[in-house]
């Protein structure tokens, strides 16, 4: 059967916000001018490199660039931009080579755990300092000359509140507005209008192009792929370090690749070639198609293990997620190759119909598999959608014999946080309903098992030579092994 993963569009660029300015360290607002820079560094190459050969260093061109000093010498930070890149003529983001894309990407996912693991050093330190605070005071408190102080501190306390009571009730002081032009302290529940305490978008773009000595530009919080924006907290960040673990993991493991599908015409066959795989005997067809299913399991198990999470999960939990998900991954790639306009599928090189499986002898399966490809393709879904949905279908945490199901629970609670986050913020919430429903994935897997069993039937000391080790022990496992495919 064929296994090809529809062609979409290209993965987004990455979330390369997370790493520091390169010439002053503040925090980036993206590519500028071939150098990831804040607002600041690219405002003032934009209006430094005209007059460049006119600023002059007094202290032997061995300034210090950083957010603090970026400001004293105009030379040595325009040096510095032109030292690590920056120029009119170099490329935006989106053009760049997939390597130096690829690097880019890896760089986020450090500065990313790099920010995590602050956070978890700041939170031990907090609690330490906590722990010794509180030990502290318990030793002051049981020392005898301040448990007779405490005790007279305590009266003194509460006869001042109950004397500070009674005058509030005599007199009520009305509540005064804030000072025009300021924002009274935030309390839980934020009245409607009120701005936060984050910057706005446009307040730090505008920061950082007027003036790089009136502060840090842009201090707001980085757009999380998976929350829809929502402002950066610990369980936020593990999602985003989810989301990207699992878009570099899809790049790396889909054949063939997004770069491929929309630069390449595939030939189709032509009509000598689908009749010699029509009068291959049913052996040899299914072994031609075990093949490639094997090959297309393979990437997926490499794709389970770059997810982050996956491989601290039990190895029994891992069998069972994989067994019960890959098959259900690989059909939903085929899309990906799958020629809506001739109804085709990308397989051994060349565009197939349905025709060139007959001698498999199982022409409703294939019919099945076919509308699948052709009505996910209708979606035109884009890499990082089939990517999370990929992982959705893996990290299922209904998959019968897990051993540790709220582990799986909670990756697959952060994975559709990513997924719905995705869609809202490209407008194609609309999209969710059309998806494939779970049932169908099951019920077309369940076919393809009742077919690799006929198959067994009809030939039953074919199906150790015909089949991969990897098919077999999924699909046509020895009676020892107990039931294939793992529900």
């Amino acid at each position: 059967m064929p296994v090809s993963p529809c062609q979409c569009p290209r993965v987004p660029p990455a979330h390369i916000e997370v790493i520091p300015c390169k010439i002053c360290g503040d925090k980036s607002s993206g590519v500028h001018y071939g150098v990831i820079t804040c607002e600041g560094c690219k405002g003032f190459f934009r209006r430094s490199e005209r007059r460049g050969p006119s600023l002059a260093c007094h202290r032997g061109q061995r300034c210090d660039i950083d957010r603090a000093t970026r400001t004293r010498c105009q030379h040595c930070r325009l040096q510095k931009c032109l030292r690590l890149g920056m120029s009119r003529d170099a490329v935006k983001f989106g053009r760049m080579s997939k390597k130096r894309r690829d690097r880019l990407q890896a760089e986020v996912l450090e500065q990313l755990e790099k920010r995590e693991k602050n956070r978890e050093q700041n939170r031990e330190q907090t609690r330490e300092n906590r722990e010794q605070n509180r030990e502290q005071t318990r030793e002051n408190r049981e020392r005898p000359e301040n448990r007779e102080k405490g005790e007279k501190g305590e009266k003194w306390e509460k006869g001042e509140k109950w004397e500070k009571r009674d005058q509030d009730r005599a007199a009520p002081v009305p509540p005064q507005p804030p000072p025009l032009g300021r924002c009274p302290p935030l309390s839980p529940a934020v009245p409607a209008g009120c701005p936060s305490r984050a910057w706005p978008a446009e307040e730090a773009t505008r920061r950082g192009q007027d003036g790089d000595s009136a502060g840090t530009a842009g201090t707001g919080p980085v757009p999380l792929p998976g929350a829809g924006g929502v402002p950066e907290s610990p369980a936020g960040l593990e999602i985003e370090l989810l989301t990207q673990s699992v878009l570099l993991s899809h790049r790396a493991t889909c054949h063939p690749r997004a770069e491929d599908i929309q630069g390449h015409r595939w030939a189709t066959f032509s009509p000598e070639e689908i009749r010699a795989y029509q009068s291959q005997p049913m052996a040899a067809m299914w072994q031609r198609c075990a093949r490639r299913v094997t090959e297309a399991i393979e990437r997926v198990v490499e794709f389970a293990k770059r997810m982050r999470g996956f491989l601290q999960l039990s190895q029994h939990d891992q069998i069972v997620l994989l067994k019960a998900g890959a098959m259900e991954v690989v059909l939903l790639r085929m899309c990906r190759a799958f020629d809506a306009t001739t109804g085709t599928v990308l397989f051994e090189g060349k565009l197939a119909g349905p025709e060139l499986f007959r001698s498999l002898g199982c022409p409703e399966l294939v019919a099945s598999v076919f509308d699948f490809a052709r009505g996910l393709s209708a979606l035109r879904c884009s890499e990082s959608e089939l990517a999370l949905l990929s992982a959705l279908l893996l990290l299922n945490a209904g998959r019968p014999w897990l051993q540790d199901r709220p582990r799986v629970a909670r990756l697959q609670g952060q994975i559709d946080v990513a997924f719905r986050g995705l869609l809202r913020r490209t407008r194609r919430e609309g999209i969710l309903p059309r998806l494939p429903a779970p049932g169908r994935l099951r019920a077309l897997c369940s076919q393809h098992l009742e077919q690799v069993q006929a198959f067994r039937r009809l030939h039953p000391a074919g199906v150790s030579a015909a089949f991969p080790p990897l098919y077999r022990e999924l699909f046509a496992p020895d009676a020892a092994d107990g039931p294939a495919g793992t529900r």
